[in-house]
Order: C-alpha cells, then structure tokens, then sequence
C-alpha cells in the first residue's frame, strides 16, 4: 500500500489519501479507458497537409528542446508559464531540475572516488536516457493541448501519430471538455512512467543500470533526495522540502512518488509560492549551486574544502544523440486505471538538515574511498 510505502520513507504516521475525483467520473473514466483497450489503432488516417505541416513542427520543436537536460527543463516552465492549468509541466520543470543535479552529482568532487570513470558515464546514459524518453512521449501532448485551445483539434488522431499511449486519448478529451488539472497531472505521471518500464527499462541495458544505480546510490548514500527550494532564509542557502525515495526500479513506486510529490508542491501554499520564487529567480544550470551557494560552487578553481564542486551540466557532459523509442504501448491491463482512483494528503517536511548531514557524510565517505 502507498501509505505504508510513504510511512517507510518518511518514517512518520501512514498518509491519508483522497480521491482525485468524484466516484461518478471516476466510473465513467474507466469506463472509456476500459473500452480503449479493446479498440485497434488506425493505422490509415489521413492527413491533409497542413496537418502534416503540424506534425513535422511539432517534432522540429519537441527534438530541439530534448537536446540535454538545461533544455528540457526550461521548455517545461515556459509551457507551464502558458498555460498554468497543466500542472505536471510545473512538476516536470522541478524534477528535471533534480535530474540535471543527480547527472552533474556524477562529477562532483564529492564523487571522484566514490564512482570510477566507465560507472559515471553508464548512469549518466541513464539519467539522460530516461529524462529524454519522458519528454520525447510528453511535450507533444503538451504542444498539441496547447494548439487546441486556439482551434478545434482532432487530439486523439494526432497522438496516434506520436506513438501516445491510447490510455492519454480519454483523459486529454476529458480535460479539453472539462479541466481538472489533479486528474491531468497524475494521468501523465502514470503514463509516463508506465511508458519508460516498457519502452526503456524492459528492452534495453538501462533497466539493469537502474537496479545497480539504486544499489549503489543507496550503498553510498543512503537513499536518494528530490528536493524542492522553497525559502531563502540566508542568502545562498535556501530551505528545502521534498521527498527521501527508495526502489526507483519499480515502475509502481516510482508513480507514487510522483503523486506524493505533486501533492507537496501544490497543496502546501508556502511550498507552491517559494518554489515558485525560486524558479523565477534562478535560472536552472544543473549546478546545485543554484540554490545552495554557500555549500557548492561550480567553479573549480575557487573549489576549496569549505565548498563542494558541483558543476554545471554544460561543464560536466555533452550533448548525447536521442535515439527513437520502440512504438509499444504501455496500456495492455485495466488494472493500471487503478492508479487513477486515489492521490496522498501530504504533510511539508523540512530537509534542509538532514541534507546538509548528507553532504558531509558523503564528503567523508569519498575521502575514505580515496585513502583505501
């Protein structure tokens, strides 16, 4: 149960959880979902040309901004910034922003003994892997949403073309008709993730990189932070909320977290508007220097023992080619609608501690490792 996951990690009283909606439109969503699943893809469309002039500017777009990392995150915020109803953009922009630190992270001098050069470069293929499929599979639904409030859009003609998942069709015509962002952002959080286990996970060699990432990860570390910036209190060191998670190889988790996380940045007012500020202010440069420059710089040669390098992503990797993802669609089982009923009641959390203790013991633990 995700209460008992959530008590695991927080180590605090199970959750409460709500529904994302009422039991009526709940039953009627599924009920569509349910009749998805038995229709077979249409293959034949015809598109007129200035409908493939969309389609190929829409790949033109969505290929430009999946270059790294920097890219896609600020592709999400502009389009969050658009369109403020599509909340999963907003959530997207700040875990991406955790993606870019956990590549740079690899580069660290917190790093250098903990991890040898071949293992580096296997996680970072990785990261970069999975951030770009998820954006690949989502910023044309974003793009297409967002062409249809100016015109009236065929929606479900144009995401078989972009090899969408036939569990999207209803829920983007549900939102077109009626918003509800919470049902939005936790259908794209199921989809996505179910998408990267079965077009990534399961037929390449990254599936067998993210047990030994989370092994190794943990070995090392513990466990594993994403972390929002919410508070300036001093300046160059700004307090942090956000989530310790484990088991990041089961695709089931990994939605939970995502719900658990949506929850905290938008049920918690002071989480929503520091975040928010915070975004505004600092630009994203995969360095965590961003938001904790009295700890990191990314600046190697003012790097000291006082400070922790951490380089931006620019500094750290280059640009990596994106590779085309097997056309398998994810929505084979009725029983992933499940994940649509419920989302958790969140509580903030203050990390800014205990991420600070990690710091050092990780500082420490890469000494150790240099010495033996």
């Amino acid at each position: 149960m995700f209460s008992q996951y959530v008590q695991k990690l927080l180590g605090k009283n199970p959750v409460k959880t709500k529904p994302i909606i009422d039991a009526e439109r709940y039953d009627t969503l599924k009920s569509h979902l349910q009749k998805e699943l038995f229709q077979p893809l249409d293959e034949s469309k015809v598109f007129f040309p200035e409908e493939t002039a969309l389609v190929k500017s829409i790949r033109t777009e969505t290929a430009a901004l999946n270059r790294n990392n920097i890219t896609r995150t600020q592709a999400y915020l502009a389009f969050y910034n658009r369109n403020p109803e599509v909340h999963w953009a907003f959530l997207a922009h700040m875990v991406s922003r955790n993606g870019g630190y956990h590549m740079t992270d690899l580069k660290s001098s917190s790093m250098t003994h903990l991890l040898d050069k071949a293992e580096r470069q296997k996680f970072f293929l990785f990261l970069e892997r999975a951030n770009s499929a998820i954006f690949a599979d989502a910023f044309p639904q974003l793009l297409l949403y967002e062409l249809s409030k100016q015109k009236a859009l065929p929606i479900r003609k144009y995401l078989q073309v972009f090899r969408i998942s036939r569990f999207m069709a209803p829920i983007w015509e549900s939102f077109i008709e009626e918003p509800h962002s919470p049902l939005l952002t936790t259908s794209l959080i199921i989809n996505e993730q179910r998408m990267l286990q079965e077009r990534v996970l399961k037929r390449t060699r990254h599936g067998e990189i993210l047990r030994r990432l989370d092994f190794q990860l943990q070995e090392y570390l513990g466990f594993m932070n994403v972390i929002f910036p919410y508070e300036n209190k001093q300046d160059g060191l700004h307090s942090l909320t956000g989530l310790t998670v484990e088991r990041f190889a089961d695709p089931k988790q990994r939605i939970e977290t995502g719900k658990f996380l949506y929850g905290l940045l938008f049920q918690h007012p002071v989480v929503f508007r520091g975040v928010s500020q915070f975004t505004k202010e600092v630009p994203h440069t995969g360095s965590r220097e961003d938001y904790w420059k009295k700890i990191y710089t990314s600046d190697p040669t003012t790097a000291k023992d006082a400070k922790v390098y951490s380089p931006t992503l620019h500094d750290a990797w280059a640009d990596q080619i994106v590779f085309p993802l097997p056309p398998i669609d994810w929505f084979s089982n009725e029983s992933f609608i499940e994940d649509l009923r419920s989302s958790p009641i969140t509580k903030k959390a203050d990390l800014t501690n205990k991420v600070l203790e990690n710091v050092k013991q990780l500082k420490t633990l890469n000494g150790m490792k240099a010495i033996f």
